[in-house]
């Protein structure tokens, strides 16, 4: 039964309207035997279109780093960070030996396998911009076309899960306006935009694809779980995903003051109907 570790970049267990969306959809769409734990940070800021808040959450005791060590020390299978912004991903990979995916990167490459080239629409132009530094980052820069923004804050995210025509609307005038430059397939570019437009049944624009980008992070967690347990797939230790010693590793948990397991906030659980 493979066990995945979903892991919010926020304190999810604070955004019911999220949370129970979110749940709602994965558990639509994974394996009967599939069980997703969903984790948020313990503490943090929704002031997500600031770098400096993303560092704070992601690096923090109780954040994303710190959540994604504990998904190893309870035996879960694979990591899905379900945060666009792909918080703690190469550093997670660096330390812990079961597959960590990212929203942006697992989204970001599979749109080039669905069109030419892709963009996403994000809630800030701050985000917007990050994505396209990520882009490049992950040598996709000529198969990307810069992302747009629906010019909100994540607060004013929450409010589209009641309330959700004006962000659609937005989002729909963004996504016509990307696929007149070229873009084949359009991100929603937030696990949270995505739960809103996904349920609001957004599929297409113009003709380009939009991508449901929560569920690809799934499957594809789920892929590579089986990849790691049948064959032994597993990250590249040379260079960038070096491994360090556990001792130091149990050095830096106590020097950051790192939670162990069992320190932290109960995750929401979704287990297989029956």
């Amino acid at each position: 039964m493979p066990k995945i570790w979903w892991q919010s970049s926020t304190p999810i267990h604070r955004l019911h309207d999220y949370r129970n969306t979110l749940s709602e959809h994965l558990n639509a769409i994974k394996r009967p035997e599939t069980e997703i734990a969903i984790n948020g940070v313990d503490e943090g800021s929704m002031d997500l279109h600031y770098n400096a808040v993303v560092a704070i959450n992601t690096y923090g005791p109780g954040g994303v780093l710190n959540k994604l060590i504990q998904a190893q020390e309870r035996g879960y299978d694979a990591i899905a960070i379900g945060c666009f912004l792909d918080p703690a991903m190469q550093e997670a990979r660096e330390i812990v030996n079961i597959p960590v995916l990212g929203l942006g990167e697992t989204s970001m490459l599979m749109a080039c396998m669905f069109g030419h080239k892709f963009s996403g629409v994000a809630f800030h132009a701050k985000q917007a911009q990050y994505y396209d530094r990520k882009a490049f980052e992950y040598g996709l820069a000529a198969r990307h076309v810069p992302f747009g923004d629906l010019g909100i804050d994540f607060n004013q995210v929450q409010t589209a899960f009641t309330s959700p025509a004006a962000m659609t609307e937005r989002f729909i005038a963004e996504a016509r306006r990307l696929a007149s430059q070229g873009a084949e397939v359009i991100l929603a570019a937030c696990a949270t935009v995505n739960a809103i437009i996904r349920r609001e049944n957004i599929r297409e624009v113009d003709g380009a694809l939009v991508l449901d980008c929560n569920a690809v992070l799934l499957k594809v967690a789920e892929g590579m779980a089986e990849l790691a347990q049948s064959i032994g797939l597993a990250a590249s230790r040379r260079l960038l995903y070096q491994r360090p010693s556990a001792r130091a590793l149990e050095d830096w948990m106590r020097i950051y003051n790192f939670r162990r397991d069992g320190q932290a906030e109960p995750a929401a659980k979704i287990r297989a109907a029956g």
